[in-house]
């Protein structure tokens, strides 16, 4: 290792310098430095300590500032992050409600449906009703109370909804073409009845005789306005209903002698006179072709025969137009 040590000043000659002996490893090395030299030296060490200082304490300054920079960014991200939760919660809450909402909007076109079912008549047997419940299934958000609601199982809920609704609506799909089945065959039987309601076949066999409208009466032996058809036959030959309807008269009329009306609803009524028997009674229903009485010739009537009218309302119609 080396040491050193001063000498102090020289002669005369030497009294500006400054001397330093240095020794290193037994040897000793003679310097001469002169005082200003030294000074220098000891300046340049200030200037430098002060300027690494100076640095040191703006690097600190930097640093403060940087550390207070990210402080408020951070105090920004949380009060961020806080808003999004809440406004998160609030999403969460009000998708709840509207599945809840969903539900049980799916729960009233689940009886809907059952009810048109019931009145279609035909339900198919793989019907999504038979295997869906009526009740939403809980939610794990609301199971599990005290914690955090979790948008998870709220999607999840919404993901089950739509199907159950893709399922309503193959199931609406499903009821709307059987309710079309279900009119079609709601017409059909509704022309049926009203083809049975209406007045179309004879009332009797035997020969029309004499027309509706203006004639020589049999009897009077004048012009009278004949307010129907004469089917002239044996006695006895069955009449029979030339529609379906309700018995509202069976019993003597006048010079219609024995009468049987019926009415068939839709105004229109029929009449069959100079009955010799009646086979039914009032209020009694009736089918279209029944026997309802025999041919004869009670009231005013010159020969056994039908007199047979059609009436809408108290008007009397041309039964021909019904043949």
């Amino acid at each position: 290792m080396g040491s050193y040590e001063s000498l102090g000043t020289g002669g005369p000659e030497e009294n500006s310098n400054l001397s330093v002996r240095v020794f290193f490893k037994g040897k000793g090395v003679h310097f001469s430095v002169p005082p200003v030299l030294l000074v220098l030296l000891l300046l340049c060490g200030l200037c430098s300590y002060k300027i690494a200082n100076t640095e040191l304490v703006s690097e600190k300054q930097r640093q403060a500032s940087k550390i207070a920079e990210l402080e408020q960014q951070r105090a920004q991200l949380e009060s961020l992050l806080a808003h999004k939760e809440k406004e998160r919660n609030q999403m969460v809450a009000l998708a709840e409600a509207r599945s809840k909402e969903l539900w049980s909007e799916l729960d009233a076109r689940d009886k809907e449906i059952s009810r048109l079912w019931k009145i279609v008549g035909k339900k198919p047997v793989a019907s999504k009703l038979a295997t869906r419940g009526t009740k939403p299934r809980k939610s794990l958000s609301a199971s599990r109370s005290g914690h955090r609601r979790n948008g998870l199982a709220v999607k999840v809920d919404y993901t089950q909804l739509a199907k159950e609704f893709e399922a309503s609506e193959e199931e609406m799909a499903s009821l709307s073409r059987a309710a079309r089945a279900y009119r079609q065959r709601k017409v059909e039987e509704y022309k049926k009845k009203l083809a049975s309601r209406t007045p179309s076949i004879r009332p009797c066999k035997g020969e029309l005789t004499s027309d509706f409208g203006n004639r020589i009466h049999p009897v009077y032996g004048y012009g009278r306005f004949h307010g129907g058809c004469d089917f002239t036959t044996p006695h006895g030959t069955p009449i029979r209903a030339t529609a379906a309807g309700v018995v509202c008269h069976a019993d003597w009329l006048g010079g219609y002698g024995k009468v049987v009306e019926i009415d068939h609803g839709n105004g229109l009524k029929t009449l069959y006179a100079h009955c010799s028997e009646l086979s039914v009674k009032e209020g009694q229903q009736v089918e279209k072709g029944q026997a309802i009485a025999k041919v004869g010739t009670t009231g005013l009537s010159s020969g056994p025969h039908c007199h047979y009218e059609v009436r809408r309302g108290e008007k009397q119609i041309d039964p021909k137009e019904f043949f």
